[in-house]
């Protein structure tokens, strides 16, 4: 089995067949330690969970999946 690994633009990760979204280590979802450790994967810095194993949708993440760098400079300096 060959494996392939592909990301977008929101670094949701495909790896055969199989859909990861990616988390920043302190943005876990609360029931990470119900999730198998199968469907988690950690790469480049983020823990990518299977969209099978998560509570919400897929059009939910692409739709709420947010860097740091993509937010405008007042929204990250507000007091």
């Amino acid at each position: 089995m060959e494996n392939k690994l592909k990301t977008n633009s929101l670094h949701i990760l495909k790896l055969n067949k199989e859909t990861y979204v990616p988390f920043q280590p302190h943005n876990l979802p609360k029931y990470f330690n119900e999730i198998p450790l199968s469907s988690i994967v950690k790469f480049k810095s983020y823990i990518y969970i299977n969209v099978d194993s998560l509570k919400k949708s897929l059009s939910y993440y692409k739709n709420n999946i947010t860097f740091n760098k993509n937010l405008n400079s007042s929204l990250l300096h507000q007091k």
